[in-house]
Order: structure tokens, then C-alpha cells, then sequence
């Protein structure tokens, strides 16, 4: 997956806010799958991947339907950019963070 920027990060928190809270974790996981696919795909021919883009997270969701962005006064906005940075950390790291 290439590197991490505050727009993929807002965009794929977009995508989270209309799920189910209990489906999140798992979707962040799989969207960060594809990211880091793409982004071989990318390395290795090339070329953009045709469903997933140039390996960004933010490309990875573009054909996900998505919420508008909110406040952070918004606490379910907040938790899905929370729940975001965590699974990217847990990736780029391989650690679970502290609670």
C-alpha cells in the first residue's frame, strides 16, 4: 500500500459511516487488502489496477458509495477515523495498539 494521506484516510472513514458499526473493522481490513494489491499490481506492471486504482487506500474505496464528511463532534465520524489509522498501524507495524 502506498503511503498514507489525510484524504484516504477521510475518504475511506466516508465509506465506514453508513455501515453497520459492527461491520467496520472488517471492511477497513479488506479495503486495505485491496490497497496493498493494488499497489503491487503497480510495481509489478506498471499500470493502475482496473477495480483498485494506483494502490492508495483512497483509490481502493473510490467505487464505494460514501456519507458526507462530518465534524468530529460527530463521535461515529470520529470512531471511523479512529478505527482507520488503527487498522493502517496495525498493518504498517504488524502491532496491536495499546487500549
Amino acid at each position: 500500500m502506498r503511503p498514507l494521506h489525510h484524504s484516504d484516510v477521510c475518504e475511506v472513514a466516508r465509506v465506514l459511516l453508513p455501515m453497520l458499526p459492527e461491520e467496520r473493522a472488517q471492511a477497513v481490513e479488506r479495503f486495505i487488502a485491496f490497497a496493498d494489491a493494488a499497489d503491487r499490481h503497480r510495481q509489478t506492471t506498471g499500470r493502475l489496477h482496473r477495480l483498485w486504482g494506483d494502490g492508495t487506500l483512497g483509490a481502493a474505496v473510490a467505487r464505494q458509495p460514501r456519507a458526507l464528511a462530518r465534524s468530529f463532534e460527530d463521535f461515529d465520524y470520529a470512531q471511523c477515523w479512529a478505527l482507520v489509522l488503527e487498522a493502517v498501524i496495525r498493518f504498517r507495524t504488524g502491532r496491536e495498539l495499546m487500549p
